[in-house]
């Protein structure tokens, strides 16, 4: 079948092939005790998948409260344009996860 790549979750790394025009998409294994730092979303939006885990999602609000979101395996999160936010693995297990940026 053309124009279809298969990519598995399970092992780090790129899941959408670098040609795509604008969808990104990454393959995380975060160690306990390990963090994505801050970022924004910018322009895009981002949707943060956990499979295997859990994390705390920080988003940073208005006056730089900070909001932290639980997602443990199965949880998604969408993230709209403009946000600032962080991923850390505060369990004791690894956490495996994916982050697509659109």
């Amino acid at each position: 079948m053309t124009g279809v790549i298969r990519r598995s979750y399970q092992k780090p790394g790129q899941l959408i092939p670098s040609r795509a025009q604008h969808f990104k998409g990454r393959s995380i294994r975060l160690s306990p005790g390990r963090a994505i730092e801050w970022h924004s979303t910018r322009d895009r939006e981002e949707v943060i998948l956990v499979f295997r885990g859990s994390v705390s999602l920080e988003v940073r609000g208005p006056r730089s409260r900070i909001r932290s979101i639980a997602l443990s395996k199965g949880r998604a999160a969408f993230l709209s344009p403009q946000v600032w936010h962080r991923v850390v693995n505060r369990s004791v297990c690894d956490c495996a996860m994916s982050c697509s940026i659109c």
